[in-house]
């Protein structure tokens, strides 16, 4: 019977069924006449809930494990390279993806009839940053086989004492990390050259940019200017407009209270011409009879003359 085949399968099942489970394992290893693996089985300690939900991750959710231990191994390349820019692209993709997992853990622990508190929850998103920090914490985290929670000081190497149920189990993480990153190291400071060059080519572009933005800017500043100027100008015609208006419509009053006067003046004067023509007539009828009248005094005093 495997050891580390065994002890993976038992640190992922929930913490209930942990003790039975084992003491099943072992006395199958008796019964098979592997003393020695029943005592190794009997011997495993039951995990922490925070090493418990580390070990459902690495067994349940592998690729995501997997993408929090690359990004750590990229972290340290780009340390090494002393890569700031990496370094800083790379920080707040850190917290994201350890926060996601942390959140992946603790679902799948209530998935599996068991839970993680806030303090085991505090616990496994420091034995994922440990993973990322150390490689040998890594592989320790790759195996399934927690038993505890791991930290690191971001300097020294994370302690891994009575933290793996076979410790033996595990690959040499870190001869294999440095293997790895040497094979990368050169690939990976031309890409950090490259990078530079790019972020040049990108500064250059964005001066550029700004040159246009600032062109843009003064265009803008301008074409407000003259709109102001027109909407200023619009505002004094639109005045001017509504004082002619107003004008119009007192004149065109004035011109119909006249035309009514014109109108009036008009009727009397069509009624004094008939009064006068009726008076010429009166006048001319008095001026006959005036005459005839006038007349007959001279035919009276020229009698009277005749007869003295």
């Amino acid at each position: 019977m495997d050891l580390a085949a065994v002890a993976t399968e038992l640190y992922a099942l929930p913490p209930g069924e942990f003790t039975s489970a084992r003491n099943e394992k072992a006395r199958a290893a008796r019964s098979a006449g592997e003393s020695l693996v029943a005592k190794q089985i009997g011997r495993l300690p039951k995990p922490s809930a925070a090493a418990w939900a580390a070990n459902l991750l690495a067994r349940h959710r592998p690729d995501e494990v997997d993408r929090v231990l690359d990004l750590g191994a990229e972290l340290r390349t780009a340390q090494e390279l002393l890569d700031s820019d990496t370094i800083r692209r790379l920080g707040p993709e850190r917290q994201r993806l350890v926060t996601a997992v942390v959140r992946e853990g603790r679902a799948l622990a209530r998935d599996f009839g068991g839970s993680v508190s806030e303090a085991a929850a505090t616990d496994l998103e420091q034995t994922l940053r440990a993973a990322m920090a150390d490689p040998d914490a890594a592989a320790a985290v790759r195996s399934g086989q927690l038993i505890r929670a791991l930290a690191s000081n971001g300097i020294d190497p994370v302690d891994l004492t009575d933290a793996v149920a076979v410790p033996g189990s595990l690959p040499e993480a870190a001869k294999q990390d440095a293997l790895a990153r040497t094979a990368t190291a050169d690939g990976a400071r031309a890409a950090s050259r490259d990078a530079e060059a790019r972020r040049r080519a990108e500064a250059e572009r964005e001066k550029e940019r700004e040159r246009d933005r600032e062109h843009a800017r003064a265009e803008l500043a301008e074409a407000e200017q003259t709109a102001s100027a027109a909407e200023a100008e619009l505002a004094d015609a639109e005045a001017s407009a509504a004082e002619v208006t107003a004008r119009q419509r007192d004149l065109t009053g004035q011109l119909a209270e006249l035309k009514e006067r014109l109108a009036a003046l008009e009727g009397e004067v069509a009624a004094v011409e008939r009064e006068a023509g009726y008076a010429e007539r009166t006048r001319k009828l008095a001026a006959r009879v005036a005459e005839q009248e006038q007349r007959a005094v001279r035919l009276a005093r020229e009698r009277l003359d005749r007869l003295s």
